[in-house]
């Protein structure tokens, strides 16, 4: 295991060098450019500014949680000494949860990822992957333990001042240890996972993914049992008695024993395949000072490029080619399904209640409204600017039917006509509304409406579904010298007219009729606009 030890060392100063040197590049030096005496007093001046930063915000902090522990009377000395026991207590299942976190993390995506020089550096030197694994292991634990121990510190701190007592090192740091250790186990155990998942490969890590989450909910069960002994354990770390922070020390050494055992087990090429599954970041690093937003970006579509794609566009042919490349590009682009189904729950059932009139019988009797025209003129204004402030509604459905045509360069090779092209991109858009509106029928008729009546708003719903396809597929219409072009607001206000109208005009019982002419007027238009 200790085959390239002093060589792994080398590496690890390097990057720690080079991690130094970043942030020492962002307060304005550089560990490369220290060659006069300025500039080292000023590299000496940032040392010393950040060492009495960190001991004055150490100092801060302690008198914050001491001062806290402070009381006056009685009664709220022994409460506030209750609830510093409680939380000790408490604070030692903080461990746990940790496993639970640190595994099912390290059983998706590996804890350790090298970069890809270091494995070409690797890969020419006998170096064993126990003790490469082990360096890694030690760099991280020993941020975990002095995090940990720290905040382990300040608990004890709390509940040595809340019992009247000086809240001295030799009081806090059995506890402060005991905590470290505890968070030192809990990492140990994930990293053991960590490798069990780079030994099966990133194919196979949902099923180890699923029983890491399995034992995480054990491990949780457990901390809700173990909490009257966690409160047992944290009293007596807090009376100085070094027992239990021997006993975190052995478990914490037997995790460590634990994840260098599953580490011989990595084998070089398992290295590989993960390092060249993630490229480096190194070289944009700087990125991350002057424009942070920017960095995540790129962090993130990085990432992305790694994963397989989630839907892959099915096989077909001819005119069904088309229909295929808009199924999947409604449902890759699943941020404008809501809209969609926003459409056809909301949009249209609101225009078949007031473009057809229904408030007319009951404004009329009740004399409001300007009576029976004043309510149809009302409802149908109304729904325009529903409409026209719904986020481009009719746009959205024939989103896919605008990209296509205005892509020109593609277009002109298309082997399909226009109106073909429209009917297959906008019906996966139009069968998720029609669906929407088709629940919202249904829901009609569980709701005590009359089977007819539903049936009769059905219909309605439909007509209007397929005007506001045909309406938004005008926003491609070319401007031409002899074609007016006419804009998908435009075209909404003739359609509610027409259907307004219409349904006024339509006898009793068949103003279904009504929409289906809008439906056909607005088909018209589209056929006319782009032939």
């Amino acid at each position: 295991m200790s085959a390239g030890l002093p060589a792994l060392l080398w590496l690890q100063g390097k990057h720690l060098r080079a991690e130094l040197n970043f942030w020492l590049w962002a307060a304005g030096t550089d560990l490369d450019e220290t060659h006069d005496v300025v500039e080292r007093i000023y590299l000496a001046y940032l040392v010393v500014i950040a060492g009495v930063a960190v001991a004055s915000c150490w100092l801060w902090l302690l008198g914050l949680v001491t001062g806290a522990a402070q009381t006056t009377g009685p009664v709220t000395a022994t409460l506030t000494h209750e609830l510093a026991q409680l939380l000790a207590g408490t604070v030692l299942v903080l461990p746990i949860f940790a496993t639970m976190g640190w595994s099912v993390r390290a059983a998706w995506r590996a804890p350790w990822t090298p970069t890809p020089p270091d494995v070409a550096w690797f890969a020419q030197l006998n170096i064993s992957t126990a003790a490469w694994s082990a360096v890694e292991l030690a760099k991280r634990a020993l941020g975990r333990l002095l995090l940990f121990g720290c905040g382990g510190y300040f608990v004890a701190a709390y509940a040595a001042a809340a019992a009247g007592h000086a809240p001295s090192p030799g009081a806090c740091m059995p506890y402060a240890a005991a905590l470290g250790l505890g968070s030192v186990t809990a990492y140990a155990l994930s990293w053991a996972v960590g490798i069990m998942r780079l030994r099966l490969g990133r194919r196979r890590r949902l099923p180890l993914a699923l029983a890491a989450l399995a034992a995480s909910i054990a491990l949780l069960a457990l901390s809700v049992i173990a909490m009257p002994a966690c409160q047992r354990v944290a009293a007596a770390l807090l009376a100085e008695n070094l027992a239990y922070a021997g006993i975190a020390c052995a478990g914490c050494l037997a995790a460590v024993l634990l994840a260098l055992a599953a580490a011989h087990t990595i084998t070089p090429v398992a290295l590989m395949r993960e390092a060249s599954a993630d490229a480096s970041l190194y070289a944009v690093r700087r990125m991350a000072v002057y424009n942070p937003k920017a960095y995540r970006a790129l962090m993130k579509s990085r990432r992305r490029s790694l994963k397989a794609p989630r839907l892959r566009m099915p096989h077909a042919h001819g005119s069904l080619a088309a229909l295929a490349r808009s199924s999947i590009s409604v449902l890759r682009h699943y941020e404008t399904l809501p809209a969609l189904a926003a459409t056809g729950a909301l949009i249209a059932p609101a225009g078949a209640v007031l473009l057809s009139g229904a408030l007319a019988e009951t404004s009329a009797a009740l004399g409001m409204l300007g009576g029976a025209t004043g309510a149809r003129v009302l409802g149908a204004a109304s729904w325009i600017l529903l409409v026209i402030n719904s986020g481009d509604a009719p746009r959205t459905l024939a989103r896919v039917f605008i990209a296509d045509e205005r892509n020109r360069f593609m277009r002109d090779h298309l082997p399909i006509s226009t109106p073909a092209l429209f009917a297959f991109d906008t019906l996966p858009c139009f069968a998720v509304i029609a669906f929407s509106s088709a629940i919202v029928g249904a829901c009609l008729g569980a709701w005590g409406v009359p089977a007819r009546e539903a049936a009769d708003i059905a219909l309605r719903m439909l007509a209007l579904d397929i005007a506001l396809a045909c309406i938004g597929a005008l926003d491609v219409a070319e401007l031409s010298s002899r074609r007016m072009r006419l804009s998908c607001e435009s075209a909404t206000v003739i359609i509610a007219i027409v259907i307004a109208v219409a349904s006024a005009l339509a006898p009793d019982g068949s103003t279904s009729l009504a929409f289906w002419i809008g439906a056909t007027a607005a088909s018209g238009m589209a056929a006319l606009q782009l032939r």
